[in-house]
């Protein structure tokens, strides 16, 4: 029995799901401070960064803490793709200022960082001993995490991605000790994010709403968040970047809810398989790298999961009895599609790869986690062919 198979048999037989509290609605960013209260807090450590500072996220975040009588720390030294020394620095503060609950506010970087931050104040070491699947051994404390940007599915997901500056490659945490206690949206932060990023996260959540729908792992659980993802992102994403209006913003931010569920219950595929080694070795745009793969990657998988297809192209907006074979096709041109109208990259060699890289970014990709719940076996020589297409 070949792997697609065996696998897909289990995931018929096994089942779970597992989400925070989750908290979602314009100008509710001001319930920062009652969450952080409500989880015995007294005194918080505020996780963000130097451009949600600037926007004026951070103060309104400040004033919520305070008004809920609670002290806090503010730690913004952390960059994007967030290092494991930043993590480290992270831990150090915390336990220097005494804090007892961290709230990450931002992108994916400022809450994977929190996230790390509280894996290491809890169980010490180095955050290169928690890499993999369920390392982790002592609770971690109240964690509260507050997305500003549609994409990173972070705020909902058991997975942690902090960079290693030794090996030049991202770690991929996993465990369900991560998934936060409370998942705060405000849709209204959105408004400040820049019309390039609005692009790079909402192409992230594309990815992890499709990855999560095709994965051995999917459920009917995780499939009806997948496709709910999948058709806000259908009907809103090219308006989204074109127009910023709030009304589209918020569909991206409700997409990135629902296909962080998705993702974090069935894991996701190659596309984030080679993503991460790539973003570790260049320091780019993650979003921006799973855009270029994404199309590659469909391609790769449509053979394995062509019972999926019609009522994915029914929720791209295909509103006809097609063949399994004409909704393969229907799935590739309304993806190329949607990426060319948002105008996302469609190139690595554009994102600065290097072709002379990809014969060890394949090497890399076959020992993330990522791979094990992709539809279709992958060897070293596929996935090279892969990031040569996308090339």
């Amino acid at each position: 029995m070949g792997h697609e198979a065996s696998n897909k048999n289990s995931a018929l037989h096994h089942c779970k799901f597992e989400v925070p509290e989750i908290i979602f609605g314009r100008g509710l960013l001001n319930q920062i401070g009652s969450c952080a209260r409500r989880l015995g807090g007294n005194k918080v450590f505020l996780v963000s960064d130097q451009g949600l500072f600037n926007a004026g996220w951070v103060d309104r975040a400040m004033h919520s803490l305070l008004e809920a009588g609670l002290n806090f720390v503010y730690f913004d030294q952390i960059t994007s793709n967030p290092k494991d020394h930043e993590v480290e620095a992270g831990a150090r503060e915390y336990i220097r200022q005494g804090a007892d609950v961290i709230v990450g506010l931002g992108g994916g970087s400022a809450m994977d960082a929190a996230k790390g931050i509280a894996i290491l104040v809890s169980n010490g070491g180095n955050i290169r001993d928690f890499e993999g699947s369920d390392k982790i051994s002592r609770p971690l404390p109240p964690l509260v995490l507050c997305p500003t940007t549609c994409g990173t599915g972070s705020d909902v997901s058991q997975f942690a991605i902090v960079n290693d500056t030794q090996r030049h490659c991202k770690m991929t945490i996993m465990s369900r000790c991560v998934a936060p206690d409370i998942s705060l949206t405000d849709p209204e932060t959105l408004t400040t994010l820049p019309e390039e990023y609005i692009c790079t996260t909402a192409t992230d959540a594309l990815s992890h709403a499709l990855e999560a729908y095709f994965s051995v792992a999917s459920s009917t659980l995780t499939d009806v968040n997948a496709i709910r993802a999948l058709s806000l992102l259908s009907d809103g994403l090219v308006q989204a970047v074109r127009e910023q209006l709030v009304d589209d913003l918020e569909k991206m931010a409700r997409a990135s809810l629902h296909a962080g569920m998705a993702f974090s219950n069935s894991l996701l595929g190659i596309v984030h398989a080679l993503a991460h080694p790539i973003g570790g070795l260049y320091d780019i745009n993650h979003g921006s790298v799973n855009a270029v793969l994404l199309p590659e990657v469909v391609r790769y998988d449509l053979p394995v999961v062509t019972e999926k297809l019609p009522e994915l192209a029914w929720t791209l907006g295909v509103r006809k009895e097609l063949t399994e074979r004409d909704a393969a096709e229907v799935v590739e041109e309304k993806i190329e599609h949607m990426l060319d109208a948002a105008g996302a990259p469609r190139t690595l060699s554009s994102l600065g790869v290097k072709r002379e890289d990809l014969p060890q970014l394949a090497r890399q990709a076959l020992s993330d986690v990522c791979i094990l719940t992709s539809p279709r076996a992958a060897d070293e020589g596929d996935l090279l062919r892969i990031l040569e297409r996308a090339f």
